[in-house]
């Protein structure tokens, strides 16, 4: 063998060798990382943690509640300045109610903000179980960071993003993370710093968590830790805003009379059927509804709420014509009632055939609802189908 060839082959061997070790080395610091938290078998018995304390930010410190659960769910009650803010996040989607952005209603999060929520969620260390999460690890060396010789390790999540880990050589804690973070829905660099751990049955938290983004500084004192309390999931759900929560009672299954009026003008069945009505997205309203009259007739109904014109909208496609309609409603004195009748597509002129829906008598188990035409630009109203709902 040649002498560039033995070299060679030393080389290859020493990386390979200097590789395997550092990854036995960085699993090793991490299950010491893990002891030094409690241990596994401890954190295993833990499905949840009810949190509270103090938040500060903008240099105004107020009350701080969260949840936090072992699926990476979490929520949160707090403020930022004057304005209370309201978030939760399932474990990769997830909503948020912050007056800053001037958005009167829960909104979903976005790319960016989910990264941040990933580590708000965070039950103790992303490092525990990393291997099971799809995260990889990378040990990257020795640093002293502030006066505290640490252990460097790179951890990137499934989202492709990275995060490093300074571990105190010591204690094995946390002493700080460099991290991407969401400074109003943009990314901004993030730096947090974990301070004041205590032992609470056995576990080891930091009762002092502050992050650095952008221009931003939020301080976390924890006061209290409760273990094993999470039994309302319900509060991870985005919430419907108001209006929509008002037509919340039509969610459900219903049989339906359908009745017209005959020559004298009187009311007989057409059919009995179904209908569903079911929320396909939060604020989003679906109605599907099919019957017999002569012909089969078929609809998809969409209830909605436009905040800016105040009021509620429909979209009804009618499989029979192959047509959408769209109408405006408001629901006042217990009685929903939308029509077409002002509703024109560009410069077009108001059609003169309308149609109005309405629906009333509503109690727990029922309610009507009518399908009336005009053709006179909605100045008079013919009733053109009576369905009497009934729950099934």
């Amino acid at each position: 063998m040649s002498l560039i060839k033995k070299h060679l082959s030393l080389l290859l061997l020493f990386v390979g060798i200097s590789t395997l070790l550092s990854a036995q080395n960085v699993d090793e610091i991490i299950a010491k990382h893990i002891e030094a938290h409690g241990g596994a078998a401890k954190w295993e018995a833990v499905f949840s943690m009810a949190i509270t304390g103090r938040f500060t930010s903008f240099s105004v410190e107020n009350p701080y509640y969260a949840i936090k659960s072992n699926k990476g769910e979490y929520y949160s009650e707090h403020n930022i300045g004057q304005y209370k803010v309201k978030e939760a996040f399932n474990g990769t989607k997830g909503w948020t109610n912050d007056p800053w952005f001037e958005v009167p209603y829960p909104r979903e999060l976005s790319k960016v903000e989910i990264n941040a929520f990933y580590q708000k969620a965070e039950f103790f260390t992303p490092l525990y179980k990393y291997k099971e999460k799809g995260h990889t690890v990378e040990y990257v060396g020795e640093e002293n960071v502030d006066g505290v010789d640490t252990y460097v390790i790179k951890l990137m999540r499934t989202n492709g993003l990275w995060e490093t880990w300074y571990l105190d050589k010591n204690t094995y804690l946390e002493y700080k993370c460099a991290s991407m973070y969401s400074d109003f829905a943009m990314q901004s660099s993030c730096e947090t710093f974990f301070e004041d751990f205590r032992t609470v049955n056995g576990l080891v938290i930091p009762y002092y968590v502050e992050r650095m983004f952008g221009q931003r500084d939020r301080v976390l004192v924890i006061e209290d830790i409760a273990f094993n309390t999470f039994d309302n999931r319900d509060i991870i759900e985005m919430p419907k805003s108001k209006q929509m929560n008002e037509l919340a009672f039509l969610a459900g299954d219903w049989d339906v009379k359908i009745e017209k009026l005959n020559r004298r003008n009187t009311l007989y069945t057409v059919d009995n059927t179904v209908s569903d009505f079911l929320f396909e997205t939060t604020n989003l309203l679906k109605q599907h509804l099919a019957f017999n009259d002569y012909f089969a007739q078929s609809m998809i109904l969409n209830y909605s709420y436009h905040s800016e014109k105040n009021k509620y909208l429909i979209s009804v496609y009618d499989e029979f014509t192959s047509s959408t309609d769209l109408f405006e409603a408001i629901f006042k004195e217990g009685v929903f009632s939308a029509n077409n009748a002002n509703i024109k597509i560009g410069d077009s002129e108001l059609p003169a055939s309308a149609m109005q829906i309405s629906i009333s008598e509503i109690t727990e188990n029922a309610f009507v609802m009518e399908f009336k035409s005009s053709t006179d630009q909605g100045k008079t109203w013919n009733l053109a189908y009576k369905m009497t709902y009934s729950r099934n």
